[in-house]
């Protein structure tokens, strides 16, 4: 009886015989490169992953639902940080960064404050004067911010935007994100 291997070099000729021996008997070779190939494009994604915030949103989630840290309240203070450099930088951009960033922070607040609705307007329609006192001033800075988003040719003005983030910053104090 004779094994898989003699009958595949014999019937591949004096050629095949040559390459499946040469493949053979190099096999540690080939799975050494592959193996270090592998291994390059495993970092390669995992650094990815980190450049991207993949892996630091996945740990926050992680914390916000199985540790039930207080990662909301922190997130929320840091975009707000991140919403007032832009706004200090002065020039119409940054201003209408800061206004769209003040706006999803107070999306993602009224979120996890269990007000239901599919995206902002419907959280404020849910909303009553008492669980947020400026609620008529957060519609027209709402209303804003739609401006900015919607129309293009949108021209905001500084006093506008600081009376807009001052609203926003109000009502999230109010809600206890802000201090």
């Amino acid at each position: 009886m004779t094994s898989t291997f003699q009958t595949l070099v014999s019937s591949t000729g004096p050629l095949g015989a040559a390459a499946s021996v040469f493949y053979f008997s190099n096999l540690w070779i080939f799975e050494a490169v592959g193996l270090l190939v592998s291994l390059a494009l495993f970092a390669g994604v995992i650094i990815i992953m980190v450049k991207t915030g993949w892996i630091r949103t996945r740990v926050d989630r992680v914390q916000d639902v199985v540790l039930q840290a207080n990662m909301p309240k922190k997130r929320a203070q840091k975009s707000w940080k991140r919403a007032q450099t832009h706004f200090f930088a002065g020039d119409e951009n940054d201003l209408k960064i800061a206004i769209m960033e003040a706006d999803k922070i107070l999306e993602d607040a009224l979120r996890h404050a269990g007000v239901r609705g599919v995206n902002l307007g419907d959280r404020l329609k849910n909303l009553k004067p008492e669980q947020v006192p400026n609620l008529d001033e957060l519609w027209q800075a709402h209303k804003l911010r739609n401006q900015i988003a919607h129309e293009s040719g949108f021209k905001l003005q500084r006093d506008l935007a600081e009376r807009a983030l001052g609203i926003y910053e109000k009502a999230l104090q109010n809600l206890g994100v802000l201090e």
